[in-house]
């Protein structure tokens, strides 16, 4: 029969790594087949959820960007904050 130490204390869950906003303005973009973007510039939240609706990169006025569900406004690409799949050395996004 199998016995717990009932006193025994408890084992310490792993800490997130957290970034400040601060240190992830200006990051660059890149998509996951390693197509640079641009650089972070905003992010968007959702005012009544507080969830990140989007990220904003700022691009070259003159790249043609696509990524599905993202749009663009001038020089700003507004991507889906649900196709950020890594916040790293850069931040990856999904095509």
């Amino acid at each position: 029969m199998k016995t717990m130490n009932i006193n025994a204390e408890p084992k310490a869950t792993p800490i997130m790594e957290e970034k400040l906003w601060g240190e992830i303005k200006t990051y660059e973009v890149a998509t996951n087949n390693a197509r640079r973007l641009g650089i972070l510039e905003e992010l968007v939240i959702n005012e009544k959820s507080g969830k990140i609706v989007d990220i904003v990169v700022q691009t070259e006025n003159d790249k043609n960007v696509r990524i599905k569900g993202a749009r663009k406004e001038g020089n700003m690409l507004y991507i889906p904050f649900a196709k950020v799949e890594k916040v790293g050395e850069f931040i990856i996004v999904a095509e």
